[in-house]
């Protein structure tokens, strides 16, 4: 397409500069934050860690304790709470189906754990917002300069 004319003459047109998309880095404090936030959760509902809940019957043996339970009556892993949706109750004893199943478990473990996890809730994202203001310029930086080429960040 031709450029417009102007005043008789053509107008130059101008050479946009393209912006050159730089490569997201992994941020590793806020991933850090997150699984402990999501741990915290899965405490508090589930009564297990998180890692334990998302693999627990897929990736590995379930726990010892019972014979396809997250290690007790209370404690719940996805692959169970996945078993209970489709409506398969095999995985729960004949005792704990008559006590409400899922839903008395998770209201269990929010008594049980419920103030740990609303603590850590407000506390985990405090501490770490405060925690890279104080280690910032010491610890922060010098390690964020290392570790640049392999496209990490604290």
């Amino acid at each position: 397409m031709p450029a417009r004319k102007r005043n008789g003459q053509f107008a130059r047109k101008s050479n946009q500069r393209r912006r050159r998309r730089q490569s997201k880095k992994v941020n590793l404090g806020n991933a850090l934050q997150n699984y402990l936030v999501l741990d915290a959760m899965t405490k508090g509902f589930f009564g297990t860690s998180a890692i334990n809940f998302a693999t627990e019957g897929w990736l590995r043996d379930r726990t010892a304790g019972a014979s396809y339970g997250a290690g007790n009556s209370w404690t719940l892993s996805a692959s169970e709470l996945i078993q209970s949706a489709l409506g398969d109750s095999s995985h729960m004893s004949s005792q704990w189906q008559g006590m409400g199943g899922v839903s008395s478990a998770i209201k269990h473990n929010l008594k049980k754990n419920g103030a740990m996890m609303a603590f850590s809730l407000l506390a985990i994202p405090v501490g770490f917002k405060y925690g890279r203001k104080v280690l910032g310029k010491s610890l922060i930086r010098p390690a964020n300069k290392l570790l640049a080429p392999a496209g990490v960040r604290l």
